[in-house]
């Protein structure tokens, strides 16, 4: 009777850990983003389910910005490995272009992460999240950065 319980329970184990791996192998149709003027319009239930399902991330940051590593912090406390060239997702920490004059008090967009899903090559994949941050002009890039990439982690931290 014994040698049965424990046959079972093996082949109940067996059962479950190549269900959760066929689990784990289901493909998500990724949304694009749409612009409409200067924004962006992202679905966030989608990019959550394509959050979990990468596994690899390049990291794409502005040259001679010390301060980009918090990308790459980022990316790995999401736990995601950061691959060089193409990866499963994209992350693109950008600086908005001027645009004109700035008669202050009003927030602007400092900084954006750009998220692109299913890189091929030069292709970047379809854009599937922007992270945008505001806040004043003439804020050190440093802080805009911490700000931005601790934004990020608070809306999908897991």
């Amino acid at each position: 009777m014994k040698s049965f319980v424990g046959w079972s329970v093996m082949l109940n184990l067996c059962a479950i850990m190549a269900a959760s791996s066929t689990f784990a192998q289901v493909q998500v149709v990724a949304r694009a983003c749409t612009k409409d003027g200067n924004q962006y319009n992202c679905d966030k239930a989608n990019f959550e389910k394509i959050l979990p399902v990468a596994k690899t991330v390049s990291v794409r940051t502005p040259r001679l910005q010390p301060s980009s590593e918090q990308l790459s912090k980022l990316v790995r406390s999401l736990g995601k490995t950061i691959r060089p060239g193409t990866a499963d997702l994209t992350f693109t920490l950008a600086r908005p272009e001027a645009d004109g004059i700035y008669y202050g008090p009003s927030d602007r967009e400092l900084a954006a992460i750009r998220v692109h899903y299913g890189a091929n090559g030069n292709d970047p994949g379809t854009l599937v999240w922007v992270e945008s941050y505001y806040g004043q002009p003439g804020t050190a890039w440093p802080i805009v950065v911490n700000h931005l990439t601790e934004q990020f982690r608070e809306q999908f931290k897991r």
